[in-house]
């Protein structure tokens, strides 16, 4: 399969939409309107297929792709994915059950598979209908609001949002603007990019088949929201701007638009909260029915996973120099005498030939690690040095494979020899390290610390 990407364009909205509107994505990322708006922020590419719109993206000089389309991708369309990004493919904004299908699908055995959940980008989809009447005791609250700006505004007007309010509208925004430049002022960036999105929405309103709304206080506008289909029954609210010192013109315009908007819409986005506290409990209080789930689901290359021998000594020793920032001489002493294991040591490789993981075990007793447990506590070395075991020495992952599948994978290659030959592994953990959790999940348990590391014992189940 091939893939051709093209520069996205307002003349992709018929080819996009046939495919978008129908695919039950209700993510506000499909919304055609967002994808041309955001397009200079992201450098947003298209290949529209059959069944799918391939979406692909610049996220910080790497590439990312968005999948449009019902279920998840063909062996196929990824492997096509996999040839036109440099290194790993990143997907973003898979649902759950999405996320979850591909790290089952059958084709992506030998590739690991990380995914990541970003909270911050879960969409809020509420019912229409709940927004538009405010019914309920769950949304008295809300109503309340609408009722006191009715006495307070009792001749206010709701009007549909057309071109020629657009500079009422850009009024509206710039009071908006200059009081969150100055909430934070280090906002300034994502307000001029917000700024220049409504500027070519606005240039192409009816290309995009935009619909707004607007509250006008006598005769002046002081709210307008706009927004456009994500799917054929979910409409994707895109903008809601207010004149914040108008009392409860924020939800009058939430209101009003709803009850506005065609009855085909049984479902409204109202986008993500970007991890803004504020922002997330005001969401929140109008009862969304759904959070929409968002995972970035990053695919490496496949890699094999081969026993290492004592001519991988110099690599032993690179890699743990880079990790650990030691003395290079220090550590060839190390990997010289402390007895390493190299039948039971394990390095990881992936389809290009490049070393991505190592795993390196030593039978070195513990009192050649910290020769203070023996003035500390010598009848508890006494005990351990009892019983059959070996150290991890060093496990190593390359950066691009943190994360993912790929630590177990290597453990999981030695376990059985491990159960069958000794009675725990020795485990010591600079306390400056980040991998104490990952072995106290896998049932380690502290027995002695010094200066420099913490010492774990995971024994082996017979």
């Amino acid at each position: 399969m091939r893939l051709d990407f093209h520069k996205l364009t307002v003349a992709d909205r018929e080819a996009v939409q046939a495919v978008s509107l129908r695919a039950g994505r209700r993510n506000c990322n499909f919304t055609f309107a967002n994808l041309v708006g955001w397009q200079g922020w992201f450098g947003t590419e298209v290949c529209v297929l059959k069944d799918a719109v391939v979406l692909r993206f610049n996220m910080d000089g790497e590439r990312a792709y968005m999948l449009c389309m019902k279920g998840v991708p063909s062996c196929e369309l990824l492997q096509a994915l996999c040839e036109d990004c440099s290194q790993k493919l990143i997907l973003l904004g898979l649902e759950d059950d999405a996320a979850l299908q591909l790290q089952q699908n059958a084709c992506h055995e030998g590739i690991s598979i990380n995914v990541e959940s970003v909270r911050d980008q879960y969409d809020y989809i509420y019912k229409r209908s709940d927004l538009a009447s405010l019914q309920g005791g769950k949304l008295k609250a809300k109503r309340n609001h609408v009722n006191r700006f009715n006495i307070l505004y009792p001749g206010y007007e709701y009007r549909p949002l057309t071109p020629d309010m657009f500079d009422e509208c850009r009024r509206v925004v710039a009071l908006w603007q200059d009081e969150k430049e100055h909430e934070n002022p280090s906002w300034g960036d994502t307000l001029q990019a917000e700024h220049d999105v409504m500027e070519t929405i606005f240039a192409h309103w009816d290309e995009l088949g935009m619909l707004g709304g607007s509250i006008y206080v006598d005769g002046r506008m002081v709210a307008f929201t706009y927004g456009s289909a994500v799917t054929n029954d979910t409409f994707d609210v895109c903008v809601e701007k207010a004149d914040r010192n108008v009392e409860g013109a924020f939800s009058v315009i939430n209101q009003q638009f709803c009850a506005h908007l065609p009855e085909q819409f049984t479902y409204v986005n109202r986008e993500e909260d970007m991890g803004l506290e504020g922002l997330r409990k005001a969401k929140l209080s109008y009862h969304p029915e759904m959070l929409l789930t968002y995972n970035v689901v990053t695919l490496n290359s496949s890699y094999t996973l081969q026993r290492m021998t004592p001519a991988d000594a110099p690599l032993t020793v690179e890699w743990i120099t880079r990790q650990y920032v030691f003395d290079r001489d220090e550590v060839e002493g190390w990997v010289r005498d402390l007895h390493f294991n190299w039948s039971l040591s394990v390095k990881a490789v992936d389809d290009k030939g490049d070393v991505i993981g190592l795993l390196n075990m030593s039978d070195y007793r513990i009192e050649e690690e910290t020769a203070q447990i023996q003035k500390d506590n010598p009848e508890l070395l006494a005990k351990l040095n009892s019983l059959r075991y070996t150290a991890v020495f060093s496990f190593i992952v390359r950066e691009d494979y943190r994360g993912t599948r790929l630590n177990y994978d290597m453990l999981m290659e030695i376990m059985p020899e491990l159960r069958t030959n000794y009675d725990f592994i020795f485990i010591p953990v600079l306390h400056r390290l980040k991998t104490h959790t990952y072995w106290q999940r896998w049932g380690a348990t502290e027995f002695y610390r010094d200066s420099d590391c913490v010492y774990y014992q995971l024994k082996m189940a017979q």
